[in-house]
């Protein structure tokens, strides 16, 4: 073999190395690029769909939170203030009075309430709606109502009078 002929085999081994390099190892690098490439893009956009999505939840939960303060707010004004207790005790004093039942407050272990009332059982419903449909949270614990004895009794009460006591927990702001 003369020295031309070394240089075309030589010249067509590198050929042959060059393109098996081209087809079996710089091809599929070139594949997976892509695919890599492709699957970063996908996880781009699933992210900012993500994060438009978060944007979207996190305003909303704004929104429900100054609902939720809205009405906190109007609601804590249904709260008693122990400072202001008394006034709570003249609301139900005044209102025993309009529905025509004399009351008398255990406030001993205050916030829970032992009301007596003596009237009549319509009177005492009354009472009962205003304590419901009034401004102050309040929960009735228990409700005992037993009527009371005839005219010219000891107690001299009207016949059909009921006398009830009612032991309730009211709400207080602290």
């Amino acid at each position: 073999m003369n020295f031309r002929q070394k240089i075309y085999i030589m010249s067509a081994c590198f050929v042959l190395v060059f393109i098996s390099l081209t087809i079996f190892v710089v091809k599929p690098l070139f594949s997976e690029i892509k695919k890599a490439a492709t699957s970063v893009s996908e996880s781009r956009e699933k992210l900012i769909s993500l994060e438009k999505m978060d944007k979207k939840y996190i305003e909303e939960v704004e929104k429900d939170y100054e609902n939720i303060n809205i009405g906190l707010a109007g609601i804590k004004k249904q709260f008693i203030d122990k400072s202001e207790a008394v006034k709570f005790f003249e609301a139900l004093e005044s209102v025993a009075s309009a529905t025509s039942n004399e009351i008398k407050i255990s406030a001993s272990e205050f916030p829970f309430l032992t009301l007596g009332l003596e009237g009549t059982f319509p009177d005492f419903m009354k009472f009962l709606g205003w304590l419901e449909n009034g401004e102050y949270f309040i929960d009735v614990d228990s409700i005992s109502v037993s009527r009371v004895g005839a005219i010219g009794g000891p107690e001299n009460i009207p016949a059909g009078a009921v006398k009830t006591i009612l032991k309730i927990k009211a709400y207080i702001n602290e």
